[in-house]
């Protein structure tokens, strides 16, 4: 009786098997979706940790049983590591695809949506053992070299830059390199197979130079910084309590996304203040700009008109706040970009300034 309930329980795992693959990438998607808020939290990085260490031990585990002849007739076990390897999977791309997310770009989070898909795709394309194992060991590559780009700056450097991200990259190298040795002495030992090892050495090899193509092309955001908030007021003033006194005009009530309207009304000669709240992990500086830039409409490019840069401390929930003030902007389309000291965007707030002799609507809030 048990046998026939075991067999039956196979074959419903077997028909049904790509929604499990699917359902356990999206359950470590979800079951991390309230855990990732700062890049410096203890907890957080115990858990990425382990499911970097439970997926390593898996993709070994994994090929290890494969490499013998499998018995047509009891899959569970395997199946079962691929389910708990797709949920370490999901619940690192997770926490990475928030954290990346929260710079205010949007390439961080399209590359890790393109990571999920391929990750649910790939085991159900890539039956090979041999095939299997570089698209394993390269999607952890993948989230290993993401996670340490966080780690190394927040709890090793203390700072952010091009150095940093370089030696980053090859911490990530010299972890992968001893857990490729350990694949080719325990699943790929055989003459015959050094050629899948040289293989799986190539892919690693390739990501790391794609990463650092992106990260000089600035498509990667400038992690572990993250914009807690930006906008565009009339005045800012300093309280005795620390905080910012500001008045601005209100965006519509459905413009969530915004903290101040997208136009900017002013009489000529009046001054705009761009305020920012970028959030740095505890005991990081760096130095940001904000650069304010006008649009051309005749040679249709952004023309930077002044930029001011300040260093930032790291450790606030809320953010490092600091402003800027732009004297005299004529009419027209305007922006303030928060950038790193080597120009990667952090945060971007846009605006069309309206001179008006009539005195605009304003509101009043505390920063």
């Amino acid at each position: 009786m048990w046998l026939t309930i075991k067999k039956r329980v196979v074959a419903f795992w077997l028909r049904f098997e790509h929604y499990f693959n699917f359902c356990a990438a999206a359950a470590g998607f979800t079951f991390d979706l309230w855990l990732a808020k700062r890049p410096d939290s203890i907890a957080d990085n115990i858990l990425l940790l382990t499911y970097l260490c439970i997926a390593a031990t898996i993709i070994i585990l994994l090929n290890h049983k494969t490499r013998q002849q499998m018995d047509a007739e009891n899959p569970t076990e395997p199946l079962a590591l691929l389910f708990l390897l797709q949920f370490c999977f999901g619940g690192l791309a997770n926490n990475l695809l928030i954290l990346y997310g929260k710079s205010g770009t949007l390439a961080g989070s399209a590359l890790f949506v393109v990571l999920l898909l391929g990750i649910v795709l790939g085991n159900e394309f890539f039956r090979n053992r041999y095939v299997r194992l570089n698209f394993n060991v390269g999607v952890y590559y993948l989230l290993l070299l993401t996670y340490v780009i966080i780690a190394a700056p927040t709890f090793i450097f203390h700072s952010i830059g091009t150095a940093v991200f370089i030696y980053s990259g090859l911490i990530s190298l010299a972890i992968i390199a001893v857990f490729l040795i350990v694949i080719r002495t325990t699943v790929l030992r055989g003459v015959r197979e050094r050629k899948h090892f040289i293989e799986v050495g190539g892919i690693v090899a390739g990501i790391f130079l794609v990463f650092n193509a992106l990260y000089f092309l600035d498509i990667i955001p400038p992690v572990p910084l993250s914009l807690k908030g930006i906008g565009v007021y009339h005045s800012i003033m300093r309280e005795p309590s620390g905080n910012y006194a500001a008045t601005y005009e209100a965006p519509a009530w459905f413009v969530f996304w915004r903290d101040t309207a997208a136009t900017f009304t002013i009489k000529p000669g009046q001054s705009a203040y761009c305020f920012s709240a970028v959030f740095a992990p505890g005991k990081l500086t760096a130095p940001i700009s904000h650069k304010w830039q006008w649009y051309d409409t005749r040679t249709k490019e952004w023309i930077t008109k002044e930029t001011v840069s300040f260093g930032i401390l790291g450790g606030r929930d809320g953010g490092y706040r600091g402003y800027s003030i732009k004297a005299n902007l004529p009419a027209g389309q305007w922006r303030c970009d928060v950038e790193t000291q080597n120009g990667a965007l952090i945060g971007r707030m846009s605006f069309t300034v309206i001179e008006s002799a009539l005195p605009a609507n304003l509101s009043t809030t505390t920063l």
